[in-house]
C-alpha cells in the first residue's frame, strides 16, 4: 500500500465517474462509490488493496472494473 495520500481525487475523475457517489458500487457488501474512492485516495492502489480496506469486489466480483477503472483515473500522474 503507498503511504501518500490524494488530495481531491474527485477532481481526477472525468465528470461521469463522479456520478452517483451515494450509491452501491458493490452491491454485494454494500460499499458505496466514494468509500472506494477514499480509500484509493488514502493508498489502495491496487484492486487487491481496495478489497482489503473496503470489501468492495469481495463477492462475485461484478464491480471489478468499475473498481480498476476509479484506480486508473485517481493514480493516474
Amino acid at each position: 500500500m503507498n503511504d501518500t495520500t490524494i488530495s481531491n481525487p474527485l477532481d481526477k475523475l472525468p465528470e461521469i465517474l463522479k456520478r452517483d457517489l451515494d450509491e452501491y458500487l458493490c452491491s454485494c457488501n454494500c460499499v458505496v462509490k466514494m468509500d472506494i474512492i477514499e480509500a484509493i485516495a488514502n493508498g489502495a492502489t491496487t484492486l487487491d488493496a481496495v478489497k482489503r480496506q473496503t470489501y468492495a469486489a469481495d463477492g462475485n466480483g461484478c464491480c471489478s472494473r468499475q473498481v480498476e477503472e476509479l484506480i486508473e483515473h485517481i493514480c493516474a500522474p
